[in-house]
């Protein structure tokens, strides 16, 4: 038995938690946990899954995380059920819109209505289909416009306002470079940023900067040749900063204004024999990143101090017990500092602020 999985070490760790977080709530949701987002400073987006129901809740964040210092004492303090609908299968990725979510699973994209607060009904409902013809096709949103696609080929844009779908123009026709990467090369994620598409490629994991009117390629990143691996990245608020990290656990971050070289770089123990759900994340700060999907852990970096040598800052080791294998998922808040959410993959939820 592990140490940190006994009893008396469950005490231990409690009374010890107490020295490292400001906050420490924890939410059982009693389902599989597959994607989160928020759906404003007070809420929280989670897709879930019980056997074969899938469903979208939206949840309230407890007023005791997002509160001001000088609140004083505050009614809600535990999560709360707001809302909550079917969905027709595994929700893969999330995008909140204006009073709505776009959903992407096995079934295709579909946007579902949010009940306001003025609303009678507590039921997120279906509202159109976006596509049917992707099957868990990765999202990016820039103002009314929802992108979306599996492969470089396969990229489109639908407008929310206009109801009006186009495809991409073809990014391998719109370069004189495309020889590092083809129209086949599937999607790992992608990011709308300024008004450039950031496009995140699955096996190879370079980051091509994208005009998304014209399909041509203004920049790209490329990281060391390598094979057998995933990869996966995340864009800073102000576009300036692309962490890229695959899955044996290497991580670099490129500053744009000279991509040549990582401005950090570290290598995160790896505890799987196969990692499918590493996740990277810069804070909405642009100076703190986060790393979950290699262990039981999720890792804070501050990417402002390079005297770390790559060590982490903080180790969030909140997601504990035997039948924990990995974290599922995890995510900044907007505006609150140093506070996060994660879920683990026997449908724990947590928010979690560190000192």
């Amino acid at each position: 038995m592990e140490k940190f999985d006994s009893e008396e070490s469950d005490d231990e760790w409690f009374f010890e938690s107490i020295k490292r977080y400001e906050d420490l709530l924890m939410y059982d949701v009693q389902g599989f946990v597959t994607c989160a987002t928020f759906s404003g400073d007070d809420r929280l987006l989670l897709a879930v899954s019980r056997e074969h129901l899938h469903e979208v809740w939206e949840l309230s964040i407890p007023d005791k995380v997002v509160a001001r210092k000088d609140a004083g004492l505050v009614r809600n303090r535990d999560f709360t059920l707001l809302a909550a609908g079917y969905t027709g299968s595994l929700v893969k990725q999330m995008l909140y819109v204006s009073a709505g979510v776009v959903t992407s699973g096995s079934c295709g994209i579909y946007l579902y209505s949010i009940p306001q607060s003025k609303d009678e009904s507590d039921v997120i409902s279906l509202n159109s289909i976006l596509r049917s013809d992707v099957k868990d096709a990765t999202l990016a949103l820039s103002g009314a416009t929802v992108y979306s696609g599996t492969s470089l080929s396969s990229i489109s844009s639908f407008n929310l306002n206009s109801q009006a779908a186009s495809d991409l123009p073809e990014i391998c026709n719109n370069t004189t470079n495309s020889s590092t990467w083809g129209c086949n090369d599937m999607i790992s994620n992608m990011s709308c940023v300024s008004e450039k598409l950031f496009i995140g490629l699955r096996d190879k994991g370079n980051v091509l900067l994208c005009d998304p009117r014209t399909g041509r390629v203004a920049q790209e990143i490329v990281v060391p040749e390598s094979s057998g691996e995933t990869w996966t990245m995340d864009v800073s608020c102000d576009g300036g900063s692309v962490v890229i990290a695959n899955s044996c656990g290497v991580l670099n971050v490129f500053d744009l204004r000279n991509n040549i070289k990582s401005i950090f770089a570290t290598s995160m123990k790896v505890q799987k024999k196969k990692v499918v759900n590493h996740r990277v994340c810069i804070s909405p700060g642009d100076s703190l990143l986060s790393v979950s999907g290699y262990d039981k852990h999720i890792q804070v970096f501050n990417l402002k101090i390079p005297e770390t040598n790559g060590e982490s800052i903080f180790s969030h080791d909140g997601h504990r017990g035997h039948n924990v294998q990995n974290i599922v998922t995890h995510l900044w808040h907007p505006t609150q500092k140093k506070l996060l959410f994660s879920a683990d993959d026997t449908g724990k939820l947590q928010a979690w602020r560190f000192k």
